[in-house]
């Protein structure tokens, strides 16, 4: 019967908005001017945060949640995933975070592809991940496409930016898809940015075929446009120190909103970033030189881009960034444990990405008017062992049941006389 109970919970749209909601004898971690809150608790109404600090009086109709002394952070944010692309990364059918078809580049929006009852989601969720990236990855071209955000609520109000950023990639993987150079990829780069400021100029002209022919078909560069001059963000995966300073050259003569995802070797240029005001999406745990453009991998990358001044943005490791999306937590841990101030850590997975993504004046911070995206954990966020005791999306709690659970259940007890095939 447990089984079934949380089966049909997990199928079942999320249940209708609570009036409110209080947490109470909690630690939160609020990101605001107000720091760290002992013993404190939140007031929750029609999915915003109303109150932090001292509640008082819980209204009648409030559900209460005893944090037991846990904290309480916003709801993790994983910076680079395909999750809601992918669900068995070997089916083909399964797979949307790619195109071949050349008649798309930076134009290829994923959003369409997204599959927000996808079982990634709630086995994701249950761990406290509530936002994350959606990135496209190349095909054919240095540019791959535009990438979303989603927030992991539910099928309604899936997908918060379907066009959140146009994403790149320059480095020896970019170099193969340019004819088998990185300084192609780096020509492909420059000369789209260039099409499309002049593209921007000459619109008209263009639109009516009384144009020289551009490096990329119209529809692309149209998506470009709005990236020069930082309308639009732009994430370019690289991770040498010499592609990382390219990619800067490109940030002054476009005047680009640029962030850079990877950044394994980010430590040696960490002043030049920060200078530029260039954020870096990095995983933590990457400390293995396992190519040559990432020679210097070192576990406090994160930590020596942080002193320089890099804002920091926290992903998981490649081949565990959408299955298990909220490992992200586990990366902030070892960041913290290789140097990285513990608050920090926890601001790259949840305020910063939030205000790199134009998600601020919502999301990653905790106080009153902004959405009750948050999870109450059993101890020390960045430690391991911690766990999830409840997790609030959209000020309602969800519960913590997915697919992996429900097996778990059903095959909990195997002396049980009912056969594997016919248990619920």
């Amino acid at each position: 019967m447990r089984a079934l109970l949380a089966g049909l919970l997990l199928l079942c749209p999320l249940p209708a908005r609570a009036e409110s909601l209080v947490i109470r004898n909690a630690r939160i971690v609020t990101l605001t001017e107000q720091g760290i809150l002992e013993g404190a608790e939140i007031l929750i109404r029609d999915g915003r945060i109303a109150r932090v600090g001292d509640v008082g009086q819980a209204p009648a109709e409030a559900t209460e949640i005893d944090a037991a002394g846990g904290s309480v952070t916003p709801g993790l944010f994983n910076s680079y995933t395909h999750l809601g692309l992918v669900e068995i990364s070997l089916v083909p059918e399964t797979v949307d975070w790619r195109t071949r078809d050349r008649l798309f580049s930076a134009a290829f929006r994923v959003a369409p592809a997204l599959n927000p009852r996808s079982t990634l989601v709630a086995q994701n969720r249950l761990h406290g991940l509530t936002h994350a990236v959606v990135a496209p990855e190349s095909g054919h071209h240095v540019f791959s496409g535009q990438g979303a955000v989603v927030r992991l609520g539910g099928a309604e109000g899936f997908t918060l930016d379907a066009s959140a950023a146009v994403f790149a990639g320059y480095g020896s993987a970019a170099g193969r898809l340019a004819g088998g150079s990185r300084a192609a990829a780096y020509a492909r780069l420059r000369q789209a940015l260039a099409d499309a400021r002049e593209f921007a100029a000459n619109r008209a002209a263009a639109m009516r075929g009384e144009w020289r022919e551009l490096s990329l078909p119209l529809h692309d560069l149209e998506v470009l446009v709005p990236v020069i001059g930082g309308r639009k963000l732009l994430v370019v995966t690289s991770h040498r120190a010499s592609d990382i300073r390219a990619l800067l050259e490109l940030k002054r003569e476009f005047d680009l909103r640029l962030a850079i995802a990877g950044a394994t070797e980010g430590w040696l240029v960490a002043a030049e970033l920060a200078a530029a005001g260039v954020p870096a999406i990095v995983d933590p745990m990457a400390n293995v030189p396992e190519s040559f453009e990432r020679l210097g991998a070192r576990l406090d990358n994160a930590a020596r881009l942080h002193a320089a001044g890099v804002k920091l943005l926290f992903r998981s490791t490649d081949e565990l960034g959408t299955h298990a999306a909220w490992l992200v937590r586990q990366g902030a841990g070892n960041a913290a444990a290789h140097g990285l101030p513990p608050l920090e850590a926890i601001r790259a997975m949840t305020r910063n990405p939030a205000e790199v993504f134009g998600l601020a004046d919502r999301f990653g911070t905790i106080a009153p008017g902004r959405a009750a995206d948050l999870v109450v954990w059993d101890g020390d966020p960045l430690e391991l062992m911690t766990r999830a005791r409840a997790v609030i999306i959209d000020g309602e709690a969800i519960p913590l049941v997915s697919r992996a659970t429900r097996l778990r259940d059903r095959y909990l007890e195997l002396g049980s006389p009912t056969p594997f095939g016919l248990r619920k």
